[in-house]
C-alpha cells in the first residue's frame, strides 16, 4: 500500500488538535477517481466538524470538502483519458437514484454526505471520489481559483439565483459581508445589477467589502444595523437578505426586509437555535428559505464567472497544510477577509 501525507484530528477539540500523519493512499474503484489535491478551501464547516459540533462527524476524519486537483488514476469503468484533467470536486456524496438526485437537485439527496464526512477529504495529498464528482475546471480558471468553485462561489449562486431568484434592481442586504462567502456573494450580487448593502462588524474589513463591490457598507461592531438599512433604502427595505451569521444578526436582518422579502439563511456561526418575531414576518409577508450546497449547475456558472473575470476569487492567505490548525485559527477569530486556502506540503 502506498503512503500519502494527510493531517487528522484525533479527538474533537480546538484547533492544536490537528495532527500530520501518514496514512494508506486509496486506491480508486470501477467508477472513482484518484485526485491529486492541488489546493483545499477552510470553510466554517470544518471548524464546526472539529469542535464537534456536527453530530454525524467522528474523530479521525480526514476534512476539507473545497478541493481542487488533478486526476491521477482511473478506476477499470472511467476513460483513461481523464488522467491529467485538471478538476474541481462536487462537495456531496450522492445517492444518484432517488428523486432529487434524478432531478439534478443532488444538494437535497436524504443519502447524501459531504466530502470529509464520508471519505474524499481535502486535508490530504490524494483523494479518492466517484468520477460523477469531477467537474472539469477551464483553462482561464487556475486551479487556485477553482478550489472555491463548488463553496462559497457556488453555494452563494444557489442562494442568490437558486433561492432568492435576484432580478436587476432588486435591493441584496448581505451579512457577514466580509468573510469568505459574503465577498464572493457581492460580487455575484453586483452581476445580476442589483444594489448591494454589506454588513460587517469590524472596521478593518470596511475597505475589503468596498472593493468586492459593494454599493453602501454598514460597520456596526454592536451589531445594530436595521436603522441604517432602513435609512440607506428610503425606509423600504432590503429585498433579499442573504444571512451568512445568523444567530446574532437575524432579529435585525427582519427589521431591514422590505414587504414580502425574502431572507435566505446560509450561515450558523454559533450553531444554536435563535428566537423570531412571527408578528414581523407576518407583519410584512416575509419568507425565511434555508440554502445550502451548490448544485452542479451553480458550480457551472460559478467556473464561467472565474473565467470571465465576472468575479474573482478572494483569497485571504494560502498556508501549506500542515498549517492547517493556524488556518482554523484564523477562522474562529473572524478576522478573515476571504477565504484560507491549504496548498503544498
Amino acid at each position: 500500500m502506498t503512503l500519502m501525507n494527510a493531517v487528522v484530528f484525533p479527538a474533537f477539540g480546538p484547533p492544536d488538535v490537528f495532527r500530520a500523519v501518514r496514512v494508506d493512499r486509496p486506491d480508486p474503484g470501477p467508477d472513482e477517481a484518484l485526485v491529486r489535491i492541488h489546493a483545499a478551501g477552510i470553510c466554517y464547516h470544518d471548524v464546526l466538524s472539529r469542535a464537534g459540533r456536527i453530530p454525524r462527524d467522528q474523530p479521525g476524519q480526514i476534512l476539507g470538502h473545497e478541493i481542487s486537483g488533478v486526476v491521477d488514476e482511473v478506476g477499470a469503468n472511467v476513460p483513461a483519458s481523464r488522467v491529467g484533467e485538471r478538476v474541481v470536486i462536487y462537495q456531496r456524496l450522492y445517492c444518484g437514484i432517488c428523486p432529487h438526485c434524478l432531478g439534478g437537485r443532488q444538494d437535497l439527496c436524504r443519502n447524501s454526505r459531504v466530502l470529509g464526512e464520508q471519505g474524499g477529504g481535502g486535508y490530504a495529498e490524494y483523494c479518492c471520489v466517484p468520477v460523477r464528482n469531477l467537474i472539469p475546471v477551464p483553462d482561464a480558471v487556475s486551479l487556485d481559483a477553482a478550489a472555491l468553485a463548488v463553496c462559497p462561489i457556488g453555494t452563494s449562486i444557489r442562494a442568490l439565483v437558486g433561492v432568492a431568484e435576484a432580478k436587476v434592481g432588486d435591493t441584496v442586504l448581505i451579512t457577514g459581508a466580509g468573510g469568505g462567502l459574503g465577498l464572493h456573494q457581492i460580487q455575484i450580487a453586483k452581476t445580476l445589477h442589483t444594489r448591494v448593502i454589506a454588513v460587517t462588524s469590524s472596521p478593518d474589513k470596511e475597505a475589503a467589502i468596498r472593493a468586492a463591490g459593494a454599493d453602501e457598507v454598514i460597520v456596526a461592531p454592536d451589531g445594530a444595523f436595521s436603522k441604517e438599512a432602513w435609512r440607506l433604502t428610503g425606509k423600504i427595505g432590503a429585498d433579499i437578505v442573504l444571512e451568512n451569521v445568523v444567530s446574532s444578526t437575524i432579529g435585525e436582518s427582519l427589521r431591514a426586509c422590505a414587504a414580502h422579502a425574502v431572507v435566505v439563511v446560509l450561515g450558523n456561526v454559533e450553531a444554536r437555535p435563535i428566537q423570531l418575531d412571527p408578528g414581523l414576518i407576518i407583519g410584512r409577508r416575509l419568507r425565511i428559505c434555508g440554502s445550502g450546497n451548490a448544485t452542479y449547475a451553480d458550480v457551472r456558472m460559478g467556473l464561467h464567472l472565474l473565467a470571465t473575470g465576472s468575479i474573482q476569487p478572494v483569497v485571504h492567505s494560502v498556508l501549506p497544510f500542515p498549517d492547517v490548525a493556524e488556518g482554523h485559527r484564523l477562522m474562529e477569530s473572524r478576522h478573515t477577509t476571504g477565504r484560507i486556502l491549504l496548498k503544498g506540503w
